[in-house]
């Protein structure tokens, strides 16, 4: 991954494994990739929730890829 992709705004949806009473995810707008990843870090704590990341290009980061980032 480019490192000015880094930059550009990304979109973060956090999906439950688990039946939730709450409604279906939203994503959230996030100003750079950066941030995105950085609040998808928290979500990875809890088994129950997967968090994926769509690019301003179009790509799609999943839970996986995020991990290994993040590592």
């Amino acid at each position: 991954m480019e490192t000015e992709a880094l930059e550009r705004p990304a979109d973060l949806t956090i999906w439950r494994t688990v039946p939730a009473t709450s409604p279906l995810a939203q994503p959230e707008r996030y100003g750079t990739l950066r941030e995105a990843i950085a609040a998808a870090a928290g979500a990875l704590a809890d088994p129950a929730k997967q968090p994926w990341i769509i690019t301003e290009e179009g790509e799609i980061l999943s839970p996986n890829w995020i991990r290994t980032y993040l590592n």
